[in-house]
């Protein structure tokens, strides 16, 4: 997954973690707000249990603190991880108040496991689980071998649960926060659900045309092959063979000369010797200075003498070359920089010219998709920056180990 994608990600996920925050924060400020109420009712008998939302509530404080200064998935995960567990052994208090087994307590940890199990990495969803389960279990058994006393769900000894007003109040807010942050989290998936098939179809989409592309590319090169084989070559050849039926071997020698010249050179445009011979540093100097001598360009290249993993070296080589065709071919350039190295395990490169920028309104013919096809097929990501009168710079990144399709 490249970078790019990678941000996209965690602004969503920390999106919907604050709105759920923000949701289980009024949820919590409503049950505070009629504890406060119903315990300054004269007579209203008073249970520990009127506390639990107060700490909830606190526990959300440094969590969501701490999730907000997250820079990346993972650790954003493993913050997210122990606010749930947390969560789920508060919970087990709140089943140890309200009855244990007696009543609905395994409930409460629908919530938090569903939510678990959503976002979170295999293992850390696991963990949660875990501590909602053993939460669960303990509570019964401690109060089963009488380790913990059993406290009766709020119902008063002679009076019918309908008629004690401490169980209905908690009866009733227990049902409408549970589903009320049950139904928005439902909808945080579903959206989150939908907004990933419309990515994928995007992709999909693009690789459609990224395909018509290629097969279009492919068949101009063929064209591009063949004229140059008929026009040039061809016609060497045969002016080689009549020189030779008019008994002229000197000029037979240079027109054949021509020819295995023109024939080295289609041959180092589809696949350059040095390439696979000396690596991509000393490619890219040799195609920086082809280039330079056919065209008005001046080529500078900055490349290392270290060899990397073949299609690392084939993918930067070929960005490399399509840009410095972009180059020559539209932005007016009279010098173009070329920097690649390694940075860890990344390659790293930069085409920059100081040319006119781009055309904006031909984006399709600049080959822009096949090298974010070259990039993106290695797991890396690549850049194009492009402003009328301050020339066009292209940028890549390429995971050298463990290259593999886009993730």
């Amino acid at each position: 997954m490249g970078a790019d994608d990678a941000g996209r990600e965690l602004a969503e996920v920390r999106a919907i973690v604050d709105q759920t925050f923000l949701v289980r924060r009024i949820t919590l400020g409503v049950f505070c707000l009629v504890a406060l109420v119903v315990l300054g009712v004269p007579g209203f008998p008073f249970n520990p249990v009127f506390a639990v939302p107060f700490a909830w509530l606190l526990l959300t404080l440094p969590f969501h603190w701490l999730l907000r200064r997250q820079r990346s998935l993972r650790a954003l995960q493993n913050v997210h991880a122990a606010f749930l567990s947390a969560e789920a052994l508060l919970v087990s208090y709140l089943v140890h108040r309200l009855g244990g087994v007696e009543w609905i307590g395994v409930v409460f940890y629908l919530f938090t496991v569903v939510y678990a199990n959503f976002f979170l990495p295999r293992w850390a969803a696991y963990a949660v689980t875990g501590v909602a389960v053993g939460g669960y279990a303990a509570v019964a058994l401690l109060q089963y071998l009488g380790a913990v006393p059993h406290i009766p769900f709020l119902s008063r000894p002679g009076v019918p649960p309908h008629r004690d007003p401490a169980y209905v109040v908690a009866t009733v807010l227990v049902g409408v926060g549970f589903y009320a942050v049950l139904a928005f989290t439902s909808r945080a998936f579903a959206g989150l659900y939908g907004r990933q098939a419309e990515a994928v179809r995007a992709r999909e989409r693009a690789l459609a045309r990224l395909s018509a592309e290629l097969l279009a590319a492919r068949e101009a090169e063929r064209r591009r092959i063949a004229r140059h084989l008929h026009d040039e070559l061809g016609q060497e050849l045969a002016a080689a063979r009549w020189a030779i039926a008019a008994g002229d071997q000197e000029g037979a020698e240079r027109i054949l000369a021509r020819a295995v010249e023109a024939m080295r050179t289609l041959a180092r445009e589809l696949r350059p010797p040095l390439l696979d011979e000396l690596g991509l540093g000393p490619a890219l100097r040799a195609l920086g200075e082809r280039v330079s001598g056919a065209t008005a360009l001046t080529v500078e290249v900055d490349a290392p003498e270290e060899r990397f993993p073949p299609e690392v070296e084939v993918a930067a080589f070929r960005v490399v070359q399509e840009a410095l065709e972009n180059a020559r071919r539209h932005s007016g350039a009279r010098r173009v920089a070329v920097r690649v190295g390694r940075s860890g395990e990344t390659l790293i490169g930069e085409v920059a010219d100081d040319g006119r920028g781009l055309p904006s309104h031909a984006p399709g013919g600049l080959g822009l998709p096949g090298m974010e096809e070259w990039v993106r097929s290695l797991g890396g990501e690549l850049r194009l920056r492009s402003d009328p009168g301050r020339g066009t710079t292209v940028q890549f990144k390429i995971p050298i180990h463990g290259a593999g399709p886009d993730r």
